[in-house]
């Protein structure tokens, strides 16, 4: 045993719907829905490419239970693509793609592994007659899988590097659902040399070696708070040195969510250069990738009341995006705005005239008991409302960013329409 060389991938996602973007920008949403399979053919030219020992897909190939016979053949053509290279690949299924939900008749080809949904099972990757890695992992048998599955993984003393395959939420991350749930100890008492995760949408390495615990991330991002670079982790395992981890970007189409500061603006024009200069740096790091700008315009500028005005927002992304309309790669931008006037608030503040009063008025709200008063305001309405089940309790902090921006936006009605 000297060295065992892989690929470790999860959260594939194919045939992930991208809703509510196809009636807006076609060209989008047509690239969008083709990304997640090409990241997923990135992943197989880069394990040829590398000649690496194998394949491990911690979880989540599709995107839910209704997969399409078109994503599951095209699945299944790139593992062909493996085994026809001599790798073989290994694969767990996750709380979107359990073994219960419904696959087509298909044979897996040679040399794939998908691990079952009962109890953990072992398999050997044997060199020249000698046991090379042994990959340990289980399937969620139904989608919700509240049990630590970790726990049942044995302690690996065999001959060879131990690789434990799992879809799971250690630590109970809030971003997501609580699946397989389980902690760092119980990842380490194990004693595998290599965790290959699933479940978490972002790349992190929880523990470096002794045994390395890796989240590769998602390959494909498909919404805006799936920001940045998306990809795999290049694996490398090494007898007598801690292992070798390199992610490797797969992704086709990348989301980046980023701010301009817009002070120094005087006018529109200057606006819509700052828009243009800003993507031109975002475009320029994209490492030739398709990319969705999510821009946020915001700060103190003399623009700020053509910027309010009806529809001023969608003309200045008109005008941004026929500029790359044609281009390759691709760039898509999507504005935000949230500026505000010129005016000194501290000033206005110690005036002696109306607006000094709702300033007070303001401040007065901004505390625990005006915010515990408003929150008694709001509720006959909210309880009224049909659609209370599917909201939070408002907080205090819910409420303190509704108030500032309700303030500002009366101060520009004041102060800019004066």
């Amino acid at each position: 045993m000297t060295s065992f060389r892989f690929i470790h991938c999860s959260d594939l996602h194919i045939d992930s719907p991208f809703k509510g973007l196809g009636s807006v920008q076609p060209q989008l949403a047509k690239r969008l829905r083709d990304s997640t399979l090409q990241a997923f053919q990135n992943i197989i030219e880069l394990a040829i490419r590398e000649q690496v020992d194998a394949v491990v897909i911690a979880g989540d190939i599709y995107d839910g239970a209704d997969k399409s016979l078109q994503a599951q053949l095209k699945f299944l053509r790139g593992l062909k693509e493996l085994t026809d290279a001599d790798i073989p690949s290994f694969v767990v299924h996750g709380n979107h793609d359990p073994l219960d939900s419904r696959f087509a008749s298909l044979e897996w080809p040679d040399r794939v592994t998908v691990f079952s949904g009962e109890n953990v099972e072992g398999h050997t990757i044997q060199r020249d007659g000698k046991t090379l890695a042994n990959l340990f992992g289980i399937s969620y048998p139904t989608r919700e899988v509240k049990e630590n599955l970790a726990l049942k993984f044995p302690d690996s003393s065999k001959e060879g590097f131990a690789i434990g395959v799992l879809h799971t939420n250690v630590g109970n991350n809030p971003n997501h659902d609580n699946y397989a749930p389980c902690s760092l100890d119980d990842l380490i008492l194990r004693k595998m040399d290599y965790w290959a995760l699933g479940h978490i949408h972002g790349f992190k390495i929880l523990r470096d070696q002794d045994p390395a615990i890796v989240y590769p991330g998602n390959t494909q991002a498909r919404h805006k708070n799936e920001a940045g670079r998306k990809g795999c982790c290049l694996v490398t395992l090494h007898a007598d040195s801690p292992p070798e981890i390199e992610f490797v970007a797969t992704d086709t189409v990348r989301f980046i969510t980023d701010s301009l500061q817009l002070d120094e603006a005087k006018s529109v024009s200057e606006v819509l250069q700052s828009i243009h200069t800003k993507c031109e740096a975002i475009a320029s790091t994209a490492e030739g990738r398709d990319l969705l700008i999510h821009l946020n315009l915001t700060g103190r500028t003399q623009a700020h009341p053509e910027l309010q005005q009806t529809g001023s927002v969608e003309t200045l992304n008109e005008e941004i995006q026929s500029y790359y309309d044609g281009q390759t790669p691709a760039v898509w931008i999507d504005l935000t705005l949230n500026t505000q006037g010129t005016y000194d608030v501290e000033t206005l503040r110690q005036g002696n005239d109306f607006v000094a009063d709702l300033l007070a008025l303001y401040e007065e709200m901004d505390t625990d008991k005006g915010l515990d008063d408003l929150k008694k305001v709001l509720k006959p309405m909210l309880e009224d409302w049909k659609g209370k089940k599917y909201l939070d309790d408002i907080s205090h902090q819910n409420l303190r960013d509704l108030l500032l921006e309700a303030r500002n936006l009366t101060l520009d009605q004041l102060i800019e329409g004066e």
